[in-house]
């Protein structure tokens, strides 16, 4: 397979051209065609759909698509390219597995396929910021004292001594470096010293400052795992190559981030699908991945929850855990903030989509598109850990009459969903115990999924 300097050499050598020719002359129309080609639709009445030869159609569209469009260099303005024996060779190469955690915690992230029964590897908590550091550490010991997560993302912070943070200041450096024995003390007092995170580092906004933070020294292990993401669509830039480069030195778990936005240069669900599959791509390819995280969203809606964003993260997830041996983290956006019964009917549905597709991680889905300062606790996490063992009982067909009627209790109110509580107004800041009113709607929704069907440990 193709080395790293390989590709970074394409990115200086590679067709020259502006980011709008690259993203008008050469994406779009591409797409549109191997669509068409392909015979790529989307079915608006199978959010989750079950055909094994659909899924494998997608994952041939998307390597003739990747193949022809290749991933744009903004720092260059070149096309880094690749053949499809390359990528292939990529597909066949890919690593299956990512080794991580410590002692006890140690564990090794691997592969499902659709209608796998064996519960997805559960990945809590979110880089959502935090404005204190007591809330980051109570959360972050709350979602470590979770038994059955096996990795975790921790929150950002907005300040350092009450100095805001900015991006390449060092504010920021410091800031990051604090994150960090913040998390690692509070992920011990939950006594799991070894629980692995993989967003790091979610304070850090620029390269240099992640880079710098992650020496060895201020807490982080090569077991841990770092995101280095692309920019929509198709393209990256040397901030994310650095990191990608310091990565590949330190032997560090590299993780691709990539969030196709349906309804922005994607177009409608059936490009989106292609593009989303085809970042798996990228993934192996350019950051030399052990493992991915993964995201579709809505362009108007800013959540992953509308029916048309769910078939695409069902069918591209079918295509990839079908056909790509990467280990995989999807996460999803819910529109309904935290301690709203909304946010707990998107989840169920976005989870039932992505595990009985053969999604080999789940995050705890973020509410509130993940823009509410202070907007996500523990309790989602709860539920995301145990919506994910529930859906793992079902198969495709099953899941897909249950998500449309999930839709149909939220699908018309996305547009107006309620941002929900800050953790502060829901929980004890002190005791990191949640409120009692936030406990009972809980358990309301629970019982109100049991009777549709969905049973719970």
């Amino acid at each position: 397979m193709l080395n790293f300097l390989d590709v970074y050499e394409r990115a200086l050598k590679g067709p020259i051209m502006s980011e709008n020719d690259f993203d008008i002359k050469i994406f779009i129309p591409t797409l549109n065609k191997v669509v068409r080609e392909y015979g790529i639709k989307y079915d608006k009445e199978n959010p989750v759909p079950s055909d094994d030869k659909i899924a494998d159609n997608l994952f041939k569209a998307s390597v003739d698509f990747m193949s022809q469009v290749g991933v744009y260099c903004q720092d260059t303005n070149r096309v880094i390219q690749f053949t499809q024996k390359e990528i292939l060779e990529a597909v066949g190469e890919a690593p299956g597995k990512c080794f991580v955690g410590e002692g006890k915690e140690a564990g090794v992230f691997g592969m499902r396929k659709p209608d796998d029964h064996q519960v997805p590897w559960l990945h809590v908590g979110s880089g959502i910021v935090a404005t204190s550091e007591e809330m980051a550490a109570n959360k972050i010991e709350s979602y470590a004292s979770i038994s059955e997560a096996n990795s975790m993302s921790v929150a950002a912070l907005d300040n350092i001594r009450g100095i805001p943070i900015m991006a390449g200041s060092p504010a920021e450096l410091y800031a990051a470096i604090r994150s960090i024995k913040i998390a690692r003390e509070a992920i011990q007092r939950a006594g799991r010293p070894g629980l692995p995170i993989m967003n790091l580092i979610a304070t850090a906004a620029s390269a240099v400052t992640t880079i710098a933070a992650s020496a060895p020294q201020f807490g982080l292990r090569p077991t841990d795992g770092w995101l280095c993401g692309t920019v929509a669509e198709m393209k990256i830039e040397f901030g994310t190559l650095n990191k990608v480069a310091y990565l590949l030195n330190w032997g560090a778990n590299i993780g691709a981030e990539t969030a196709p936005i349906l309804g922005g240069y994607c177009g409608g669900p059936a490009g989106t699908a292609v593009v989303s599959t085809a970042y798996m791509l990228v993934g192996l390819l350019v950051h030399k991945g052990n493992y991915q995280l993964h995201f579709p969203v809505h362009f108007k809606h800013g959540c992953s929850t509308t029916r048309d964003v769910l078939w695409v993260v069902s069918i591209s997830c079918q295509a990839a855990s079908r056909n790509i041996s990467m280990p995989l983290i999807w996460l999803g956006y819910m529109a309904g903030g935290p301690n709203t019964k909304m946010y707990f009917y998107e989840s169920a549905a976005w989870l039932l989509c992505a595990t009985v597709s053969g999604a080999p991680s789940v995050q705890t889905p973020h509410p509130a598109k993940a823009v509410l300062i202070d907007g996500f606790t523990p309790m989602e996490c709860k539920f995301g850990v145990e919506m994910a063992k529930s859906a793992a009982r079902f198969d495709r067909q099953k899941a897909n009459g249950m998500v449309i009627r999930l839709l149909e209790k939220y699908e018309s109110k996305i547009e107006t969903a309620h941002q929900g509580s800050r953790y502060q107004d829901c929980y004890d800041i002190v005791t990191g115990k949640p409120g009692e009113a936030y406990v009972r709607l809980y358990n309301e929704v629970k019982e109100e999924l049991v009777g549709m069907g969905i049973a719970f440990e």
